[in-house]
């Protein structure tokens, strides 16, 4: 598991005390975790060796938002709003 992904996935069970849901697949990964009804998913890819937060994704429903990967602390925000 990279340290990265395992880093992201404690940052999200600190800030929504839920845990997070970790999947690694060849030169991705993906941290997902749920609340209240809204999924927030970090995906993550290997570039030159390292890895790296691609983008994150907050699903209520069928709506979706897509967050960069500066505005990390706004994704986890909409997704702890009521």
């Amino acid at each position: 598991m990279p340290q990265v992904v395992i880093s992201y996935a404690g940052y999200l069970r600190a800030s929504t005390h839920a845990e997070p849901e970790v999947s690694v697949t060849g030169d991705r990964a993906k941290v997902s975790v749920a609340v209240r009804g809204k999924t927030l998913a970090l995906a993550f890819q290997l570039r030159r060796r390292e890895w790296a937060l691609d983008s994150a994704e907050l699903r209520c429903g069928e709506q979706a938002r897509t967050f960069g990967r500066r505005e990390l602390t706004r994704a986890v925000a909409a997704l702890l709003a009521a």
